[in-house]
């Protein structure tokens, strides 16, 4: 597999490091705070994002926190932290996983990993690197599995805006600051290697999969005759082998008359639907599979930086940071299409009575049923349409960030500039080979006990281990398909901070400039082929080494056969050669070409006021930011066989107004309030109008996605008020309300569009009506001090998040009509809960993190139905013991619950199930 090149990463690391390489035997003691200096600009002067506030010494867990409620208690806006040494305590390998932490941020699980983060239950979230905006490839946001916590300084959640900070999340906003050779006194060396057991849930088969990992960090300062310098530089590389099992009911296509004796004919899919005879009910059966995901993924990181103290008045500072990722991954399908089968027998219905009403007129959810095997044509022409699949994906990116920066102060001016540029790029290949296990009978259940599908039995002539053999399939269609995004940019922004004389209330002006320059692109290709005449089974065609005992999931059976992945990966050549292509990548296809160039000038200026009112001290500061956007999108879109070149240049001003207050009722007792406009600009890949299709090869409908060039920003009004009691030693108690009036929330639309005489369900973004969204957070932090002893060492951390909102959603893909409906995405409650000990040398979290019910995907075809997902609670546990004062051992384990993923359209109609793994870890971590 391909690595990070490393070429830029060593000509950045020597840049940042070239006058540093002697000072590295100094010795002194790790802290991520700064560490004293001549008089500069204070911590809120001259941040594009807030201005990170002062973090004082940390020495073990208790500081930590303490040091995090400073941060929360100093800022000017409503913010949660976590710093580095609390990352360091739970077992979290990457960015995205350390900020479920935090409260009112709750993450989602993909394949083992985190792969988003909401923040009050909205996934509009801007990121941003010390203040500048970062991303991956194509796309607006970063992607959090690859920056590892061991770069990381300290997170702040932001969830109110200021005039200063960064545009571009209605939901708030992460700012992650990287690790600075100024945050320590002096020499630090730390590092960690570990091992991670993956206990894959869902799958009896599977072994457990080890994952290994470890990195290191070394930062020194020194005195020279030309201003004090330091210098740090860190390297992670970590492994992850998984394999996430999912079992789902697609969604039905046929409707069928179901005889009271259980049995039932097929009467197709398109409405009106009428019983066959009286006495006889309309029924629906989705069809039932599952995929066993399975890979292996490395993530490399390099980050390097360098600091200059030229004189009291002036700091410089260069950071690099390089992130990689390579992954090889297997997408197993076994599936059978018993929805299409012509009859059924042994049908069990859901829902009688009056529980089976659907847009569509009166029909129930079949539970189960057998589908008999069924001739209708040639040797290969069966029902229930029974095959495996596999998709073999090879996949990489590479990101690379390098920023310069100088801060200078002169008594009331500080001023603060920096530039910045990213080059990311993500490159996927994927090649896709069905094969049909013809003339098998299929026994199924949409619907079982814990309210899920699956297999009782897939059969041929008495076989029930059909799915196993790997002579019992023929080779059925092969899809090949690539592409490339890409996303560069340069930023540059100046901020500063000119502070007022005198014990007037007007205590400071702010005032900032950046300017930006995207461009984002995407190329690729899709091609098909199929055999005519006599297929070939899979051995024959390609030998043994083709086919693999996938080890599959519990509820279909256990394993089957299907395609090797490393196979399509390695011999796709002779794959393709196979069914008669020539080798290599198909060309590129114009019509998925996309590219988009974004010049972004933002302006800002705000004042700050510190003044008492009836003996009650008062900070505020309000201010507005003006962005000025100009865009150029080139595509073409694809809405069923009409093909429109798009060629467009569009720009748009928004003007962002914001104040805030901080009222500090008393010492220990203070609220924050403050009322905004934000914005959210649609992903790069929302706008992209690039029509992707997938063949009707694997499900009987074929499938596609495009975006959308007309979409608007989201735009959203918030209001925040807090009341935060902070108690005298250390922790805290915090009541939080919010509400959001949003205009123009982005949501998917799925229609079928017959496309060169197939059909294909299409999904789509669509700007929807006003929504809103109101809630309340309730927060606490405590150490148990008042007890004697060890006693002393428990603590507790516990935050609550209440929801309510709604929508106005279109009622069909561009249509001017509004139907009242669920936020998608957001959970109604969400809470997390830890149990904390320090002391004797050990340290130790049992933390559990619940997200709840959310909608993810208004009015599903074909019945209209929302799609929800179920809450769940994820519990892990993390032990550390310090061996001495340089190194410790520390135990962890992740999702001890073995917390699954579950959607449903409703009662008896389940969706997903996917599992996802249980994780334990040793690591070994040293510090100097």
């Amino acid at each position: 597999m391909r690595r990070l090149n490393l070429t830029p990463v060593c000509a950045a690391i020597m840049l940042l490091s070239s006058y540093g390489a002697p000072a590295f035997a100094q010795v002194v003691t790790d802290s991520p705070a700064p560490a004293p200096q001549a008089p500069e600009a204070p911590a809120d002067a001259a941040q594009a994002a807030p201005a990170a506030p002062t973090v004082i010494k940390v020495t073990g867990l208790r500081q930590s926190l303490r040091s995090a409620e400073d941060i929360k208690r100093d800022a000017a806006q409503v913010v949660d932290a976590i710093n580095a040494d609390d990352i360091g305590k739970f077992p979290d390998r990457h960015a995205g996983d350390a900020l479920q932490r935090v409260a009112g941020v709750q993450v989602g699980h993909d394949r083992g990993e985190t792969s988003n983060v909401t923040i009050r239950g909205l996934p509009d979230v801007a990121t941003t690197l010390d203040g500048n905006e970062i991303f991956t490839a194509a796309g607006r946001r970063l992607a959090y599995q690859d920056l590892p916590v061991q770069s990381i300084g300290g997170m702040e959640v932001y969830k109110s805006a200021t005039a200063n900070q960064f545009e571009g999340g209605i939901a708030g906003a992460v700012n992650i600051r990287l690790r600075a050779p100024f945050d320590a006194k002096g020499f630090v060396a730390t590092g960690y290697v570990e091992d991670r057991v993956n206990q894959i849930n869902g799958s009896g088969n599977t072994a457990d999969k080890h994952s290994p990992g470890g990195g290191f960090l070394v930062s020194n300062r020194w005195d020279t005759d030309f201003g004090e310098m330091g210098a740090l530089f860190d390297v992670a590389v970590n492994r992850d082998n998984w394999a996430y099992p999912v079992q789902y009911n697609d969604r039905p296509s046929n409707v069928f008359s179901v005889r009271p004796d259980g049995s039932a004919t097929r009467l197709g899919e398109s409405a009106p639907f009428a019983p066959l005879a009286p006495g006889e009910v309309l029924g629906q059966l989705p069809h039932i599979g599952g995929t066993y995901n399975e890979g292996a993924r490395e993530r490399q990181s390099v980050h390097g930086a360098f600091q200059w103290k030229i004189n009291p008045r002036t700091t410089a500072t260069a950071q690099y940071l390089g992130m990689g990722y390579q992954g090889r991954n297997a997408v197993n399908y076994a599936f059978s299409n018993v929805g299409s089968a012509p009859r059924l027998s042994g049908v069990t219905l859901g829902q009688q009575a009056n529980g089976c009403a659907t847009s569509l007129g009166v029909i129930c959810p079949i539970l189960s049923a057998t589908a008999p095997a069924a001739q209708f044509g040639g040797a290969n022409d069966w029902e229930p349409y029974t095959a495996t699949s596999t998709w073999g994906q090879n996949e990489r990116t590479a990101t690379h960030y390098l920023n310069l920066g100088l801060k200078y102060l002169e008594g009331p001016l500080s001023v603060e500039s920096q530039v910045g540029y990213t080059r990311s790029k993500f490159v996927n290949d994927t090649l896709i080979v069905d094969q049909q296990a013809p003339g098998v009978s299929a026994n199924v259940y949409a619907y079982g006990a814990d309210g899920h599908g699956g297999f009782n039995a897939i059969t041929k002539g008495g076989n029930a281990n059909v799915l196993q053999e790997p002579n019992a399939y023929v080779l059925r269609g092969m899809v090949q398909n690539w592409n490339e995004q890409a996303g560069t940019q340069l930023q540059w922004r100046t901020d500063a901070v000119y502070r007022m004389p005198g014990d007037g209330a007007f205590k400071a002006l702010l005032g900032g400039v950046r300017l930006s320059s995207r461009k984002a692109s995407y190329h690729g290709a899709e091609g098909h082929a199929d055999f005519t005449g006599a297929r070939p089974t899979p051995i024959g065609a390609f030998g043994p080494a083709f086919q693999h005992l996938v080890p599959g999931l519990d509820r279909l059976g256990g394993a089957w056969s299907a395609p090797s992945a490393d196979f399509l990966i390695d011999q796709a050549d002779a794959v393709r050669n196979g069914y008669g292509l020539a080798s290599g990548r198909i060309a590129e296809d114009p019509a998925r070409a996309f590219d988009q160039k974004e010049q972004n000038v933002t302006l800002y200026a705000a004042g700050r006021w510190d003044h008492e009112i009836a003996g009650v001290g008062i900070k505020s500061e309000a201010g507005v930011r003006v962005v000025r956007v100009n865009r150029d999108l080139r595509g073409q879109s694809r809405i069923g066989d009409a093909i429109t070149d798009i060629d467009q240049s569009t720009s748009e001003t928004s003007v962002l107004p914001s104040a805030t207050a901080t009222i500090g009722w008393r010492e220990s007792l203070q609220s924050h309030l403050s009322v905004g406009k934000t914005i959210t600009r649609p992903e790069f890949g929302a706008l992209n109008p690039s029509l992707s299709l997938i063949a009707p090869t694997v499900n009987v409908a074929g499938s596609g996605g495009a975006g959308n060039p007309l979409l608007e920003p989201t735009k959203s009004t918030n209001l925040d008020a807090t009341l935060e009691y902070y108690f005298k030693k250390n922790g805290y108690a915090q009541i939080a309300l919010f509400h959001r009036d949003i205009d123009g929330y982005q949501q998917s639309f799925t229609q079928d569009e017959t496309i060169d005489g197939q059909l294909y369900r299409v999904t789509r973004p669509q700007n929807s009506g006003k929504g809103r969204l109101r809630g309340a957070e309730f927060g606490i932090q405590k150490f148990a001090d008042f007890l004697p002893g060890a006693w002393s060492g428990l603590g507790a951390q516990f935050n609550a998040t209440f929801i309510d909102g709604d929508n106005q959603s279109r009622t069909a893909f561009d249509s001017d009509q509004f139907t009242t409906t669920a936020l998608t995405g957001v959970s109604r409650q969400s809470y997390n809960f830890a149990l904390l000990y320090e002391g004797s040398g050990f340290t130790g979290r049992l933390a559990a993190t619940r997200r709840g019910d959310y909608v993810e995907q208004i009015a599903e075809a074909p019945f209209g139905q929302d799609r929800v997902v179920k809450g769940a609670t994820f519990v892990d546990l993390s032990i550390g013991y310090e061996i001495n004062d340089n190194v410790s051992l520390q135990f962890d384990a992740i999702n001890l619950t073995r917390t699954k993923y579950e959607s449903s359209l409703g009662q008896y109609q389940p969706r997903d199930i996917r599992y996802n793994p249980t994780t334990y870890g040793v690591s070994l971590r040293f510090r100097m």
